[in-house]
């Protein structure tokens, strides 16, 4: 993300020891690489939150799609074992006629 050459750290480190001074340097590096360590630690968890979340809505997605073709093939066999079921009548023809 930042890339920060060794000269270019080593230039940061000298202004800021000329601007705080020794005593007052250990405490804020202290500081800083603390907040350094939470900010990763934050951008990890966010990270893996969002995938958690991308991989839910796919899950879900597949589960509704699931949901939906087997609402089609359940209405289908309905239709069948209504066709199925209905009483066969036979066809009318000339013989079949009582007088």
């Amino acid at each position: 993300m930042f890339e920060i050459s060794f000269w270019e750290l080593t230039l940061c480190f000298v202004i800021a020891l000329i601007v705080l001074g020794p005593e007052r340097l250990p405490p804020i590096a202290k500081a800083l690489g603390r907040w350094t360590g939470q900010a990763r630690v934050y951008l990890r968890n966010l990270g893996s939150e969002l995938e958690r979340e991308t991989q839910a809505s796919e899950l879900k997605r597949q589960l509704e799609e699931a949901k939906r073709a087997y609402e089609e093939q359940s209405l289908a066999i309905k239709k069948e074992v209504a066709q199925l079921a209905a009483p066969v009548t036979p066809p009318a023809s000339e013989h079949s006629k009582t007088p």
